[in-house]
């Protein structure tokens, strides 16, 4: 079996996924389009805003 990651932030599926519309996320927040319980989806954004400075 395939590691399945989530299509919001790319973080591997755990035991506690959150399930929207039939869709597995990592946590409620990616499913909900709020900020990744892990953190990865902050840093990307921070990334993101240094880039453009």
């Amino acid at each position: 079996m395939t590691e399945q990651l989530c299509p919001t932030c790319g973080c591997h599926l755990a035991v506690n996924a959150y399930e929207r519309d039939g869709v597995f996320y990592c946590c409620k927040p990616c499913a909900t389009g709020g900020q990744c319980e892990y953190g990865c989806c902050e840093v990307v954004e921070d990334e993101k805003e240094q880039g453009s400075q």
